[in-house]
């Protein structure tokens, strides 16, 4: 059950290329089952990644790789996790530190001023209560320093501002890279990080965070500022900090989001020790598993198919009758293949793949909002298809039951010349249909077609579905059987 897990309801969009129709986001979805991220950054750069997969096989096969030194690191995944749940902040934005402007840190100006002010002020309080000198000598230092901290309110306030989240933040990120530098094994751009000195930077950073939020407490307000120059010192400690590790920053929190997306990986990777490894490869197109089934629905109900294309026949017209199983192998193909192509394993015994642009026509919706019907949102859709490939891309296309909304002799006719029209392109797919006449076109184009179905049988009153891809055109149908026996016709 992932139903406590974030399922990505911000990126559902649905005139996205093929997200919307496989179900990648929203409630019960692919990516609910896949994240397992802390942060804002992570779960943003893994969702990314199912918006857009990867179609480089190096980055692809690296990913895979960095991914799988974590798969038994259960402990240390969980801890990472843990860490960045209970140190949750409203915000992981990256801080930028970018522009910054130093006023405490140019020259040894403000230390000197800030320790002179501080040992003149004690003195004159300690000399004060020993009768030595006047207690208005004190006073008078007391607002001096006052007034010092307040002619550079402005620049505390714009240092300050620089922490964004304050210490929350970077104590969240000083505990996840405490457990980053625990894991035995680590990627090879991310070598450097080691020996504590991140989460070391981190956790002064945190520190220096809180100094700045203790300015509200009233007794830093009486003592620390007309005492102790507390917001000099403070400044000139941050503005330190920032000189040593400010152009570093962003990259150590790309790292942190960047392990936060591996580790989700792997964590899908450890609970499935039964999928397998998907293996891109170069040169002609292929698209071939063994067993592949969807990673959605429970593995004991689960009928596995297996998936075949390639450069010659390049296209497959799905036949079968309703309920047979078409549409979940249509998302069963697409599925898989985005998990490959971020380099997650599947849920296959093989998967070998070509990666590829992804678009799909499964679950058009209409729009009120913009006067759109059903089936002009199809058309469209099916026009971006088309555009696509007149640009010079090369698809990997997913129908289902294409121009539902129109009357039979128009979707056929619409339906055929569609597919006619593709065969002029650098594209591979797999269309599902009722019509069977549909099927016919293997005959016409045999080096390009080719014809699969899901076929249904007849026990007495009971339908017999098995769900397993068969050779050839269905030859069976449902929908009258069904109608009569649930009292609807005669």
């Amino acid at each position: 059950d992932n139903s406590a897990f974030d399922g990505g309801n911000d990126f559902v969009d649905s005139a996205h290329n093929f997200s919307y129709d496989l179900d990648i986001f929203g409630r019960n979805s692919i990516f609910q089952m896949v994240n397992r991220t802390c942060t804002t950054g992570g779960k943003k750069m893994l969702a990314q990644r199912f918006i857009n997969p990867i179609v480089n096989i190096n980055k692809i096969k690296q990913i895979q790789e960095d991914s799988a030194m974590f798969a038994d690191e259960l402990e240390l995944r969980q801890q990472f996790r843990a860490f960045g749940t209970l140190y949750a902040s409203d915000s992981d934005a990256i801080p930028d530190f970018g522009g910054v402007k130093y006023h405490f840190t140019g020259s040894m100006l403000w230390w000197i001023v800030s320790l002179a002010l501080m040992t003149a002020t004690c003195a004159a309080i300690v000399l004060a209560c020993m009768d030595v000198c006047s207690p208005y000598v004190g006073l008078l230092l007391y607002f001096v320093q006052l007034a010092v901290i307040g002619a550079n309110a402005q620049k505390t306030n714009d240092l300050y501002k620089l922490l964004n989240n304050g210490s929350k933040t970077f104590r969240k990120y000083e505990k996840l890279f405490e457990t980053i530098e625990k894991f035995p094994h680590q990627p090879a751009k991310f070598s450097n990080f080691g020996g504590g000195y991140v989460s070391g930077a981190l956790k002064e950073l945190a520190q220096i965070a809180a100094f700045y939020e203790q300015r509200a407490n009233l007794m830093v307000m009486i003592f620390g500022q007309g005492i102790l120059c507390y917001d000099i010192h403070i400044n000139i400690k941050f503005e330190k900090w920032l000189r040593r590790h400010a152009a570093e920053v962003p990259e150590w929190f790309e790292m942190a989001h960047e392990y936060d997306c591996l580790l989700s990986l792997a964590n899908l990777k450890y609970n499935h020790p039964e999928w397998s490894v998907p293996q891109p490869v170069e040169g002609s197109f292929i698209l071939n598993a063994v067993q592949a089934g969807h990673p959605l629905i429970n593995p004991e109900k689960m009928v596995c198919n297996d998936i075949n294309f390639s450069d010659c026949p390049f296209l497959t017209i799905l036949t079968g009758a309703n309920m047979a199983g078409k549409s979940t192998y249509l998302r069963t193909i697409g599925v898989n293949l985005v998990l490959a192509q971020i380099g997650a394993v599947v849920c296959a015994k093989e998967f070998v793949f070509s990666p590829t642009e992804i678009m799909t026509s499964i679950r058009t919706t209409d729009s009120v909002q913009d006067s759109e019907s059903y089936f002009f949102a199809e058309l469209k859709r099916l026009q971006k298809i088309v555009n696509r490939l007149q640009q010079g891309a090369t698809l990997f296309i997913i129908v289902d039951e294409m121009l539902r909304g129109t009357n039979s002799k128009d979707k056929h006719d619409g339906s055929q010349q569609f597919i006619q029209k593709l065969l002029k392109y650098n594209c591979y797919g797999i269309f599902a249909t009722h019509d069977i006449d549909i099927g016919n076109l293997r005959d016409q184009y045999p080096q390009n077609v080719n014809a699969k179905c899901f076929e249904i049988s007849f026990e007495g009153d009971s339908l017999i579905f098995d769900y397993k891809l068969k050779d050839g055109i269905s030859q069976n149908l449902n929908a009258s059987y069904l109608m009569r026996k649930m009292g609807i016709i005669e």
